[in-house]
């Protein structure tokens, strides 16, 4: 009888351990197509799902063409950065990056957050100096200070609270539209046009939780797709991450209005956009470049078979001999693809 209630006490364990986690499969796949031939190319990548108290990557297979080899290291804030370089001429890369993921993050709603306003000094230390600064697209400017200023900040009130006054903010003053801005727009245009991408979002609302001195980082991920309630899910996808210092990092995503769920998988965290891009570097040639993004996910109800915790793999992408191509000496940077 004690044997069978094990057996029971076990199973009934099991099944809630499923049922408070998801389990996807991530297909990321980019394709680079120049123009005229180019005699080499180097790129680092940053594809690997991070591996975090709420998320495990159980296994990454990364797969290029032309052959070449990868070497991967850790970033300075513990990204996984795969690095490639192709000495032969070619009109083409092909970059397919495969991850199974277990996540299992269940946000608390902000307002059980106690953390108060303004931080207390002493409350964050040195490591998060950078994300208190501004940089990049992340610019302090008059029309963000008067934003920042809109949400009524005063002494004790709950970050929790004033989080969420940022996300209906933005949410009401912004329209989501792509085409508007790039990779490289600061948020000075999403402030002017009213309108941008999960990118833009995120950007604005780092700018302003700075500005309020609450220390505010960039998410570089994926989020599985529900059409119905989610923009941004066909690409690439952003959100930022404020510190409360009770607790740590909370996920918030300004494009969706909401805490990052278990069908957001993290990739890489950084001060902005510039840190974290999922693919950037050189190719040498007078060639013009055209990128494409294809992103899939499904999820899973078992662990699949034979999982390798880290595989590289060449595609089948030619190399292309062109004597005329050899003389050319100039390096032009590879196009970013904007985060939707």
């Amino acid at each position: 009888m004690g044997k069978r209630r094990h057996i029971l006490s076990v199973f009934i364990c099991v099944h809630l351990w499923f049922q408070f986690i998801m389990l996807l499969k991530i297909t990321h796949e980019t394709h680079l197509d120049y123009s005229e031939p180019v005699s080499e190319a180097v790129m680092e990548l940053r594809m690997a799902p991070r591996q975090e108290q709420d998320q495990r990557r159980l296994s990454f297979n990364l797969a290029i063409g032309p052959q070449t080899s990868a070497a991967s290291y850790f970033d300075w804030m513990g990204n996984t950065v795969h690095t490639f370089s192709i000495s032969a001429f070619h009109r083409a890369i092909r970059i397919i990056a495969t991850s199974v993921v277990e996540t299992h993050r269940h946000p608390q709603p902000l307002e059980w957050f106690g953390d108060r306003w303004p931080i207390a000094d002493g409350a964050c230390d040195h490591t998060v100096y950078d994300f208190l600064q501004f940089g990049g697209p992340v610019v302090q400017c008059p029309m963000l200070r008067d934003l920042a200023g809109s949400l009524d900040p005063h002494n004790g009130i709950p970050i929790g609270d004033l989080a969420r006054r940022m996300l209906d903010l933005i949410n009401d003053k912004f329209q989501y539209q792509q085409g508007v801005t790039t990779a490289a727009s600061p948020i000075t245009e999403i402030l002017a046009h009213g309108q941008g991408v999960c990118q833009d979002f995120t950007h604005l609302l780092i700018g302003l939780a700075r500005t309020l001195k609450i220390p505010a980082r960039y998410v570089s991920g994926l989020l599985h797709p529900d059409e119905k309630k989610y923009r941004g899910y066909t690409q690439t996808h952003a959100w930022c991450e404020l510190l409360f210092p009770s607790i740590g990092w909370v996920g918030i995503d300004p494009t969706n209005r909401c805490l990052a769920g278990d069908n957001f998988v993290k990739v890489a965290v950084g001060r902005d956009y510039r840190d974290v891009p999922p693919n950037r570097g050189l190719y040498r040639g007078t060639s013009s470049e055209n990128i494409t993004v294809k992103i899939h996910s499904e999820q899973l109800t078992t662990i699949p078979a034979e999982l390798a915790a880290e595989r590289m793999q060449n595609l089948d992408v030619p190399y292309y001999l062109d004597e005329a191509a050899a003389h050319q000496e100039i390096g032009v940077q590879h196009q970013q693809s904007q985060q939707q």
